[in-house]
């Protein structure tokens, strides 16, 4: 799925890999793809999710799938952490396909809530 997902950006953006979208820009920290039948797809929609967890959309593609029922939407965030924003698209039954964020921002709060969790089982 990942390298459909890769296939799909690099036919979109052209000269860019999956790796160097990401970097176009210090404000669009993350990418999450998502999958949505069309009868389904609303911006709207999407833009709400994304911005009830104070984010921001700094940049969308929407690519329609061969069997013309479907679309993948990329959605560039300027968010370091997408933990919210993705439990927000699972919530509202949107199937995230492929998520990337800067290097250590979501494992190391994971990592300390981990840590805290287990400090208070401990207990």
């Amino acid at each position: 799925m990942k390298d459909f997902i890769r296939q799909q950006i690099e036919k979109q953006s052209v000269s860019f890999t999956a790796e160097s979208f990401l970097g176009l820009s210090d404000t669009e920290n993350s990418l999450i793809v998502i999958e949505v039948p069309l009868v389904d797809y609303t911006l709207t929609d999407i833009a709400r999710i994304v911005e009830s967890n104070n984010a921001r959309v700094m940049n969308l593609y929407v690519l329609p799938v061969a069997d013309g029922n479907t679309l993948i939407i990329s959605i560039k965030l300027n968010l370091l952490d997408l933990s919210p924003v993705l439990m927000s698209f699972e919530r509202f039954n949107y199937k995230v396909l492929y998520y990337q964020m800067k290097e250590g921002a979501v494992t190391d709060t994971h990592k300390e809530r981990l840590d805290e969790l287990l400090y208070y089982l401990e207990m």
